[in-house]
């Protein structure tokens, strides 16, 4: 019976740390077992993780030891002490290991949302280019790249919501992929201003790089490196940017070979000249050349109406105009209005529309048939 009540106190002393003789009935009795049993749970508590409350319950355990020290002095207080010591150890560690946990939780936390920002400055992105892009173009491209490069080294584990919403996303915009690359293609060949070509060479350069981050972010689906493969095979068709302004300048002495007069729906001489010399009065000065040539491309005049009575107002008349520069270089308009307003019972002197002329082609001189 001795030795099990010895092994008893050993395993009670292993779990508490510290005890003392059972068998003490002084004094200070009750603030001794207040003491231990208040020791027992703090450090069962610990044990559990802690709580906020177990610096205040330590210190309660020291207070119990002055009230002991006060109601027994001669009551040895060493192994209370030692196990306040050695639960003020655990609370301390229990403390680094709950501040380590919420560190790294709000670590986590920046991690995915500089990710979540990171997707959305990736895929929330406009590859359509005007030429006000022009300058700067290549280091916005290189810092898009660089923006891919960077990703890829990001913790992406908290991010799978955002990562599934945006991959959704992109393999709509796949659907008509194909068909916008080959476009931006098309256009880059076709234009005759080397400027213009430069916008959709580079445009089309950014929308590679637009889908290669989108493979590389997303390896496990195919589309998506189909998308970039097609870019990227088109922008070695066409080369270097020089190749692209040389393949412009080729598309613009083939067109200005091409361009003819269209065929005349009527032959008006009087008519005619009336078209050039209200170019040449309201005009002239803007297209810094002088009309040599009118062609009557509509039938007939075209009235005009107030939208609410129905009033004749005026009517208008359409042609395309050559002018001639001091340069010697002829050059195709595009549409152009005569109007003469009705007043009285009859129309007004002609004039010139107020729709604007969009623009004009060089063309051979050769090629104008006067």
């Amino acid at each position: 019976m001795k030795a099990y009540l010895f092994v008893m106190t050993m395993i009670l002393f292993g779990l508490t740390g510290f005890s003392q003789p059972a068998d003490y009935a002084g004094p200070a009795k009750i603030a001794v077992n207040a003491f231990w049993d208040g020791a027992g749970k703090l450090e069962q508590s610990i044990v559990g993780g802690g709580s906020n409350l177990d610096k205040d319950k330590l210190i309660v355990l020291q207070r119990k030891i002055f009230e002991v020290k006060a109601k027994d002095p001669a009551y040895s207080t060493a192994s209370m002490e030692a196990k306040i010591a050695s639960l003020k150890e655990k609370i301390e560690g229990n403390l680094k290991k709950n501040t380590a946990a919420s560190v790294a939780v709000m670590d986590k936390m920046k991690s995915t949302r500089l990710y979540t920002e990171a997707l959305k400055n990736l895929f929330y992105y406009s590859t359509q280019l005007g030429n006000s892009d022009l300058p700067g173009i290549k280091e916005r491209i290189a810092a898009y790249k660089q923006k891919t490069a960077d990703i890829l080294t990001m913790d992406r584990s908290g991010a799978g919501k955002e990562l599934e919403s945006h991959k959704t996303k992109l393999k709509i915009t796949f659907r008509q992929a194909e068909k916008d690359l080959y476009e931006l293609d098309r256009r880059c060949r076709e234009q005759t201003n080397k400027d213009n070509a430069a916008v959709r060479y580079y445009e089309l350069m950014l929308s590679q790089a637009f889908w290669d981050a989108a493979r590389q972010v997303y390896p496990e689906e195919p589309d998506f490196a189909k998308a970039n493969e097609i870019a990227q095979k088109l922008l070695t068709g066409l080369g270097t940017i020089e190749q692209v302004y040389a393949l412009a300048a080729k598309s613009k002495e083939q067109k200005i070979n091409d361009t003819r007069l269209p065929v005349p729906t009527v032959t008006d001489p009087v008519l005619e000249k009336l078209f050039l010399d209200i170019f040449n009065q309201y005009h002239a000065e803007e297209f810094k050349g002088n009309a040599i040539k009118a062609v009557i491309t509509s039938t007939d005049w075209s009235v005009q109406r107030h939208e609410i009575t129905g009033i004749i107002t005026g009517r208008t008349r359409r042609a395309v105009i050559v002018y001639k520069t001091s340069e010697g270089k002829c050059y195709l308009t595009g549409n152009f209005f005569l109007h003469q307003e009705y007043i009285g019972n009859s129309f007004t002197t002609a004039t010139t529309s107020p729709y604007g002329i969009l623009g004009s082609q060089e063309m051979r001189c050769e090629n104008v048939k006067k």
